[in-house]
């Protein structure tokens, strides 16, 4: 039970804020981050490449609990919006952003940025989205571009 709450605690410091190519204000009515933490068993339902999708408070009390589930509900509006959930272990400096394009900004990319360091972190992001709203999902080589 402990060693749950810590894992909870490490997982929500690990929630780090999107960057956007249209401004903060174009993003903010599409996509933002939330500060919710999900069970470990995210680890099996999510990945960087494929998020897992959640459109229903039901759909959340599978992965999420407690005081974290309370604070996912009250931040998402279930009958506008969705949840993308991002889970994966890699290195400490891995890196996904939620990026939106000025002629484009019903979409959103979500960019994986894999870290060059040798260390196993666990990874988890969670995206709160306008329904409808459509979403791709692109790796990005430090370096080298898209």
């Amino acid at each position: 039970m402990v060693l749950q709450y810590v894992f909870s605690a490490l997982l929500g410091l690990m929630i780090l804020p999107a960057t956007s190519l249209a401004g903060d204000e174009a993003q903010e009515g599409i996509v933002r981050q939330v500060d919710a933490a999900p069970g470990q068993g995210i680890f099996d339902a999510a990945s960087r490449e494929e998020p897992l999708v959640l459109s229903s408070a039901e759909d959340a009390a599978s992965h999420f609990e407690g005081e974290q589930l309370a604070a996912l509900n009250e931040a998402v509006d279930w009958e506008d919006e969705a949840v993308l959930v991002f889970a994966w272990r890699g290195s400490g400096q891995d890196r996904m952003t939620a990026q939106t394009e000025a002629e484009n900004p019903d979409t959103v990319r979500f960019v994986y940025t894999p870290g060059r360091t040798r260390d196993l972190r666990p990874h988890v992001y969670v995206y709160v989205l306008k329904q409808g709203v459509v979403w791709e999902v692109a790796s990005e080589r430090p370096g080298r571009g898209r």
